[in-house]
């Protein structure tokens, strides 16, 4: 039967293929595969609702090919697929992605980018449309992959990049737009001047999925972000200001802070030693009443904020676990280290101190519903260290080790405290 439906395949796509007018078209085929581990103590227990057991491991595997087709004029056709991440032994049916239990025969293929690209006529801009990803300045906004609209491309001096996508929806009022959430962005760059770039960014949040008042009413939010990066003489440095405002479920309560997140850094000359010193200030929330001073995200998980650290922010190079991959109410300073002992190697420290904004108020951790940490004193102070090594073109492999020094009255939802984490883990990227 399998070998009947292939040979229909087949001629189905002959008869097409004589059918359809001939024009040259180029194929590339890419990918990134991604295999990983973590051995971890006390990090499980960073969760809402934690259990008695703090330590864990894990293995996962993901595989994303990627596939370009481009014809005359520029015209591009992109899909790229995931297959994971699939936990090694997790047999959990999630709907559409599953499972790393024995026989591997489950549905866990997803649709990460699918989308048209072409230049727009009489104009120096591309358009893009389909499943795309978005990115805001270092992801303190937003790094994720959604359905919209990209207007794209140089004009004058300035990159430009108009983009429109939308949100999760609420399928029972229609397909209209009603209950949906609206995102647009407007994000320019240039470089003035050799070795200065500077960027500013607005995105607006017309958000219907959380409505409050009667008749229900949107909650909008709005960013706008400024920045710049350059190096002067061996000297680098970036320094950025992100503003955002954002109407909440309580009425007439909204929450609107901001975030200050910046480093610098040089190669020692001579050496293979690289220095950076890296730090963020990110508001919380004062608990005087009225509105929420603490800096607001677009949705849980829509940013992975990391000033290079391997426990804390994003996750680091291995982010099964990622604890505040928002700023909100913390500040922190860190120092990472970059020794280049080889082409093929390279050892990098970090040494970081994070504190909360406002006492007794919480830090977010992770995305909704992973808890939150309440530090009076400091959240802790944290020890890093990465190993990258190249074992052929394209095939790296990437070993850390890191510990967490829990203040003395850190604690999980303001209640429990906890001991300090511990993290080992590894990844092996391949990518082609």
């Amino acid at each position: 039967m399998m070998r009947k439906f292939f040979v229909a395949l087949l001629v189905g796509a002959v008869a097409v293929g004589l059918a359809a007018p001939a024009f040259a078209a180029d194929l590339k085929f890419t990918g990134a595969y991604r295999l990983r581990f973590q051995v971890d103590k006390a990090l499980p227990c960073f969760d809402a609702t934690p259990g008695a057991e703090c330590d864990g491991h894990v293995f996962q595997t993901r595989f994303r090919p990627q596939f370009d087709v481009e014809t005359e004029g520029g015209v591009k056709g992109v899909i790229r697929l995931e297959i994971g991440d699939l936990t090694f032994g997790d047999t959990t049916v999630l709907g559409r992605s599953t499972t790393g239990g024995v026989g591997t025969d489950s549905v866990n293929i997803e649709t990460k980018w699918a989308y048209i690209d072409f230049p727009v006529p009489a104009t120096p801009l591309r358009l893009r449309g389909g499943l795309i990803g978005v990115y805001l300045a270092k992801a303190i906004v937003i790094d994720d992959d959604v359905p919209g609209l990209s207007l794209y491309g140089k004009l004058g001096e300035a990159n430009v990049n108009f983009w429109w996508a939308r949100g999760n929806q609420t399928t029972s009022v229609g397909t209209d737009g009603q209950a949906a959430r609206d995102l647009y962005a407007i994000d320019v760059s240039l470089s003035p001047v050799k070795d200065l770039t500077l960027n500013a960014y607005l995105l607006y949040d017309h958000d219907m999925e959380t409505t409050v008042g009667t008749p229900p009413q949107s909650t909008t939010g709005f960013w706008v972000g400024v920045g710049g990066a350059g190096k002067v003489q061996n000297i680098r440095w970036d320094l950025d200001f992100v503003y955002g405002t954002k109407e909440t479920a309580v009425v007439g309560v909204d929450k609107k802070g901001y975030v200050i997140d910046g480093g610098v850094g040089m190669a020692l000359p001579g050496s293979p030693l690289d220095l950076e010193l890296r730090g963020w200030w990110a508001t919380g929330d004062e608990q005087n009443g009225g509105d929420n001073e603490g800096f607001p995200v677009p949705y849980s998980g829509a940013g992975d904020h990391n000033a290079k650290m391997q426990i804390w922010g994003g996750g680091g190079a291995v982010d099964i676990n990622e604890l505040a991959n928002t700023p909100e109410n913390t500040w922190g300073i860190g120092l990472i280290a970059t020794w280049t002992a080889s082409p093929a190697l390279k050892v990098r420290g970090n040494l970081h101190y994070i504190k909360t904004q406002e006492e007794g108020t919480a830090a977010a951790v992770s995305p909704a519903g992973d808890g939150f940490i309440s530090g009076v004193d400091s959240i802790g102070t944290e020890v890093g260290v990465q190993i990258d090594y190249t074992l052929y073109r394209g095939l790296v492999f990437t070993l850390i080790g890191a510990h967490l020094f829990l203040g003395d009255d850190t604690s999980i939802n303001g209640t429990t405290t906890y001991d300090d984490v511990t993290k080992i883990a590894g990844v092996l990227n391949y990518g082609f």
